[in-house]
C-alpha cells in the first residue's frame, strides 16, 4: 500500500496503523486527537496526532489529508516540544486560527482549543496515557464531546458564506396617527446555538469578523425587507468596529447599488461615534446615496451633544433605559426632557423613543413630544412571515368592514 493511501485511511479514522507510531511521545504527552464533529455535535471524526511533527493539508502525503478547497496543500503542522504541543501555519492561503486568532509563528495549543484550517473546524482533545483497571483488562474507548465553540464556529462560517441569517423586523410607529413608518432590522439565525445576536456576535468577535457579519446582516435584512414591503423604510444597524473606517462607506455604496430604490436609515450607536470630522464625512456619503442617518441609544451613556449640534441626524433614538426612567421621574426631570426634545426639534431631528413596553410609558413619551415610538407595546421583533400574515389579516378586515358598510347603505 502506498504512503498516500495509508494517509487517507488515517484521515478516515483507521487508528490501528497509528498505535505504535511513537509510544515515547504518548508516554511523554498523553494522546492528542483532532476532533471534527458533525453540525449536531455527533458522528465525531477523531484523528490522532502522532510523531514529533504532524502535518495537515490537502496533499496525500500529509499526516492528515483534508480534502477541502479552503485548505492548502501543505497547510499547517503540529510539533511536540517536550511535553507541550505547538501549531504553526505552513504559509497557507486561507490561514490557520486558534480560538479565532490567526496563527503567526509557532503557537502553543491546549486541549479544548478550536482550530480552523481554512474553513475546516476541529477541536483538540488530549487523553492522558490510560491506566489499566484492576480486575478487568477490557476498556471502552472514551469519546469526548467537542467544545461548543467548534460547532458554533462552523455554523458562523455558514452565516458568512451561505447565509442562514433570519432577519427579524420591529415596527417603528408614529405617535401622530399610529401608522407604521418603518422597521428596524434585527439579526437572528436558523442555526442551532446561534439563534440570538449575542451568541452570533460573540463568535464574530473571536473570528475578528464583526465587519463582515454586519455587512451580511444589512444585505440579508434588505433582501427580506423588500419582500415584506417594497416601499417600506428600514433601519439598519452598524457595528462599532466598522464605524470610523473607510470600509463602511464602501459597503454602503455596495448596498445602495444592490437596493437602489429602498428607503434606508443607517444607525450609528452613540458610543461608537469617533469624531465630528468622521461623522461629517459619513453624512456627506449618506446624502449622496440618499440614505438617512440615525444616532442610536442616545442617553445610554454620556450624551454626545456636540456631535448632535454639529452633525444632526434625521433620527435620534433615545435609549430604552432613558425612556423607562421617565415613568417614575419627577416633574423637573420631565420638564428637562421636554426642553431637550424641543432642542432636538429645533435641529429638525425626529425624536424616537425606544423600548416602550407599557401604555403609561407610551402616554408619557407622547405627551413630552416624542415623534416616533418603538417597543414591545407596539410589536416585538418578528420574522417577515409574521408581519406579512398580519398585514394580510388587516387588509381582509378592512375589506369586510367596507363591504358591511356598503350593505347598510
Amino acid at each position: 500500500m502506498s504512503h498516500g493511501l495509508s494517509t487517507v485511511k488515517q484521515s478516515l479514522l483507521d487508528f490501528s496503523q497509528l498505535k505504535g507510531r511513537d509510544d515515547a511521545t504518548s508516554e511523554r504527552c498523553g494522546i492528542w486527537f483532532l476532533v471534527r464533529s458533525s453540525e449536531n455535535g455527533g458522528d465525531q471524526h477523531r484523528t490522532r496526532i502522532a510523531g514529533d511533527r504532524f502535518s495537515v493539508g490537502r496533499r496525500l502525503d500529509c499526516d492528515l489529508c483534508v480534502a477541502d478547497p479552503t485548505v492548502s496543500g501543505n497547510h499547517a503542522a503540529f510539533e511536540f516540544q517536550g511535553d507541550r504541543l505547538f501549531l504553526s501555519d505552513s504559509g497557507s492561503t486561507n490561514g490557520t486560527l486558534v480560538n479565532g486568532a490567526c496563527v503567526n509563528g509557532s503557537t502553543e495549543v491546549f486541549s479544548g482549543d478550536v482550530i480552523h484550517f481554512g474553513q475546516m473546524v476541529y477541536s483538540l482533545d488530549q487523553k492522558r496515557s490510560p491506566q489499566k483497571p484492576s480486575g478487568n483488562p477490557a476498556t471502552k474507548t472514551q469519546f469526548a464531546t467537542a467544545p461548543e465553540n467548534a460547532i458554533l464556529f462552523r455554523g458562523f462560517d455558514q452565516l458568512l458564506n451561505r447565509p442562514d441569517i433570519e432577519p427579524y423586523f420591529q415596527p417603528v410607529v408614529a405617535f401622530a396617527n399610529g401608522a407604521t413608518v418603518g422597521y428596524e432590522v434585527l439579526v437572528r439565525s436558523k442555526l442551532k446555538g446561534l439563534e440570538f445576536p449575542d451568541r452570533i456576535f460573540r463568535i464574530a468577535n473571536l473570528r475578528h469578523a464583526e465587519v463582515k457579519l454586519s455587512e451580511v446582516c444589512r444585505s440579508e435584512g434588505l433582501l427580506s425587507g423588500i419582500q415584506l414591503d417594497p416601499l417600506g423604510c428600514y433601519f439598519l444597524n452598524t457595528h462599532a468596529v466598522e464605524v470610523g473606517t473607510p470600509r463602511l462607506f464602501e459597503s454602503l455604496r455596495e448596498l445602495r447599488d444592490d437596493y437602489p430604490e429602498t428607503s434606508i436609515v443607517i444607525e450609528i450607536h452613540e458610543a461608537a461615534i469617533t469624531s465630528v470630522a468622521y461623522l461629517t464625512e459619513l453624512q456627506a456619503v449618506l446624502r449622496d446615496l440618499n440614505i438617512d442617518l440615525a444616532y442610536d441609544d442616545f442617553g445610554a451613556g454620556q450624551a454626545r451633544l456636540i456631535e448632535l449640534f454639529e452633525v444632526p441626524p434625521k433620527y435620534l433614538k433615545f435609549d430604552l433605559s432613558f425612556v423607562r426612567g421617565l415613568e417614575n421621574a419627577s416633574k423637573p426631570h420631565r420638564a428637562s426632557v421636554r426642553s431637550l426634545l424641543n432642542m432636538v426639534h429645533d435641529l429638525d431631528v425626529i425624536a424616537l423613543a425606544e423600548g416602550v413596553e407599557t401604555q403609561v410609558q407610551s402616554e408619557i413619551c407622547e405627551e413630552l413630544g416624542f415623534d416616533l415610538v418603538q417597543g414591545y407595546l407596539f410589536g416585538r421583533p418578528q420574522p417577515r412571515e409574521f408581519w406579512q400574515e398580519k398585514m394580510s389579516s388587516m387588509a381582509t378586515m378592512e375589506v369586510e368592514a367596507m363591504a358591511g358598510a356598503n350593505r347598510k347603505v
